[in-house]
Formats: structure tokens, sequence, C-alpha cells
């Protein structure tokens, strides 16, 4: 993780899992964490909600994202906005980078504790 103002790359270091997803922290700011989520085609986060807002940004690969129940087949440069509370789920078209950001104080281990139950 970087904390020294220095850049960071969401494309180096990749790490496809077929099983369950790849988290890495990127970068910690006064208000966000930033997360890179690399997803193999097929593999699937089952539903989850976050305690505060979040943005989900395609930077690489296709997803269905299912929010409540509306689906949303995004794909690289796609980006939405979630309030806290909301269920949703995603599944990897293919191979997949998603740039995640959350709150300051939210935790990456609940996003772990997503990837160890599926």
């Amino acid at each position: 993780m970087n904390k020294q103002n220095t850049p960071v790359s969401l494309y180096k270091e990749v790490s496809y899992k077929e099983e369950k997803p790849s988290v890495t922290v990127l970068l910690e700011t006064s208000s966000t964490k930033e997360i890179r989520i690399c997803l193999a085609e097929g593999v699937i986060m089952t539903d989850h909600k976050s305690p505060f807002p979040i943005v989900i940004h395609i930077q690489d690969g296709s997803i269905i994202l299912n929010v409540a129940g509306v689906i949303h087949n995004m794909e690289k440069g796609d980006l939405i906005g979630l309030e806290g509370a909301i269920m949703h789920n995603l599944t990897a078209n293919k191979n997949s980078i998603i740039r995640l950001s959350i709150h300051k104080h939210d935790h990456v281990q609940r996003v772990q504790n997503v990837i160890n139950i599926n």
C-alpha cells in the first residue's frame, strides 16, 4: 500500500485467481481507500453491502453487477456509485480489473470477508 505521495499502478503486479477475487489496497487518502479487485472470468462475489457509499470503476474487462435485483452489464471505463447498505453482487464476464473506492472508515477486512465466503 502506498502512503507516501508516490504514484501507484492499477496494472502492475495484477494477479487473477481462478477460485476467488484478488484484492490489493493501493493507497489511502484522508477520505478514501483505493482498492484493486482482480476477477478471473467466471468468478463471483456473492451478495454483500457496505456500510458507507462506494464507487465501482471497471478498469479492464467486463462484469455483470446485480444491484438489489437490477442487472448492469459493465465494461471497461464504466463506473457506478452505490450508497451504503445496498445489496449487490458481481460476476466477471472475462478477466477484469476493478477499482473500488471505499470510505476511509470502512474496513478492507470487510471486503476480504466477502471474498472468503465465496
